[in-house]
């Protein structure tokens, strides 16, 4: 039997991207999915492709307006019973350097990023911690690391970093896992929707080869049916990124400016 099997899994970002991909893959493997997004129709794109014989539902909900999450959640609940697996997925990029970026648009990708996965984590703690089950965040290698063009989205990511690695050590005595998901150069619209993206930077962008989200999806589902606690998907150069910025950030910061980083 499947890890994955009769298990609720709810999924942010559902609708395209590596939510898309994250909920088939995990469908297939026998969970009922419950996919979020703000896009009613991708939703309703997206469920159509999965089996029907593991039930899955979709509901609009725009993670963002993260002082309505704990209302979503508790009307979710009544409707579905339980979430065992939550992963926050919902997320925005960003393509522009610090002193071009307004406020408001680093405010954006804040409340997205990290305030609106804070508010549906904690409104589904209680619950994941009494079906001992597992918190899941897509990250990014940029958790990590730091390069041009990432400034306020380097700060959510580093932000979950932090706030998921503390509550690990406060939830793994009750049965609870919590995995840091890290990828690096996946290919989907995510430098096509980042703040301050230009045709330019979609043009050059090196997304495009990265790893395919059907191969991300298989990986990041392999690593949480194995309750790992982080691991980092893409290629050599993100995990040699990490790896180099931790052993010699000075030297780090000198290597990354010379990089293609859009």
């Amino acid at each position: 039997m499947d890890y994955f099997n009769h298990k609720k899994v709810l999924i942010t970002g559902a609708s395209s991207g590596l939510g898309e991909h994250l909920a088939i893959e995990l469908n297939k493997r026998g969970a009922h999915v419950i996919l979020v997004a703000r896009n009613e129709k991708e939703l309703t794109r997206v469920l159509n492709q999965l089996d029907k014989t593991s039930p899955s539902i979709a509901k609009v909900f725009d993670v963002s307006k993260y002082d309505q999450g704990g209302v979503f959640i508790a009307d979710l609940l009544k409707e579905i019973g339980t979430v065992d697996i939550l992963i926050n997925n919902a997320g925005i990029s960003q393509r522009s350097l610090a002193v071009d970026t307004s406020f408001e648009d680093e405010k954006k990708i804040i409340d997205l990023n990290l305030y609106g996965v804070l508010a549906l984590t904690k409104a589904c703690l209680p619950e994941i911690i009494k079906n001992k089950g597992q918190i899941v965040v897509i990250n990014s290698v940029m958790g990590k690391i730091n390069t041009k063009y990432r400034s306020a989205y380097a700060a959510s990511k580093h932000a979950l970093t932090g706030y998921f690695d503390c509550l690990r050590i406060e939830v793994e005595d009750q049965g609870v896992s919590v995995c840091n998901i890290m990828p690096g150069f996946v290919a989907t619209n995510i430098t096509k929707n980042s703040i301050g993206s230009t045709a330019d930077i979609i043009i050059n962008s090196a997304n495009d080869k990265g790893l395919s989200p059907a191969s991300f999806a298989i990986k990041a589902a392999d690593a949480i049916a194995k309750r790992k606690r982080e691991v980092i998907i893409g290629g050599f150069k993100e995990g040699f990124a990490v790896w180099f910025k931790k052993l010699t950030p000075k030297l780090f910061d000198i290597f990354i400016k010379k990089q293609k980083v859009i």
